[in-house]
């Protein structure tokens, strides 16, 4: 247990929230989810920002230019999947209240959607820091950590993406 807290505090520090230069490129994210119809177009948004800090930020080819970089795209997708929650979760409250006079015990599902984003919380940070730990004390281990912190953030935000679709469309 001790491992897994140390592995994730030498994530963490770096990504309390992305800075500028890195930041700047992460506009594209919000506007490829926003146009893309389908999960397959939102899975092709992921690391459109990464890779455009890594080309274009100072030092953005370093071991620690990368990892912002990936950090501040973290960030990004972290906004959206907190937007994505919350309408899932108000979504799912208004189907628990009309559901709830005829079958109260089916109208449960804003408890489960939280109960199963905080289980996945859990489940990223826990896998995260397994991946950072795998490279041992190799430079790879702040690329591989943050990279795995931002793929599994923007695949939840797109998972979220189509519950609420489906929630709120029915």
């Amino acid at each position: 247990m001790k491992a897994l807290a140390l592995a994730v505090a030498m994530i963490m520090p770096a990504a309390a929230q992305a800075e500028e230069p890195f930041a700047g490129f992460m506009t594209g994210v919000a506007a490829c989810l926003d146009a893309s119809e389908d999960e397959a177009a939102a899975r092709a948004c992921i690391g459109v920002g990464s890779g455009a800090c890594m080309d274009g930020a100072p030092g953005g080819q370093s071991t620690v230019g990368m990892m912002s970089c990936l950090l501040a795209e973290r960030d990004a997708w972290d906004v959206l999947l907190n937007e994505e929650y919350q309408s899932a979760r108000t979504a799912a409250r208004q189907m628990d209240a009309a559901e709830q006079p005829a079958n109260p015990e089916f109208a449960v599902r804003a408890d489960r959607l939280r109960d199963a984003q905080r289980a996945w919380i859990a489940f990223r940070d826990a896998n995260c820091a397994m991946e950072y730990a795998v490279w041992g004390g190799g430079s790879m281990r702040q690329i591989t950590g943050a990279d795995c912190q931002m793929q599994m953030t923007a695949e939840r935000t797109i998972q979220l993406r189509s519950l609420r679709q489906m929630l709120t469309e029915g």
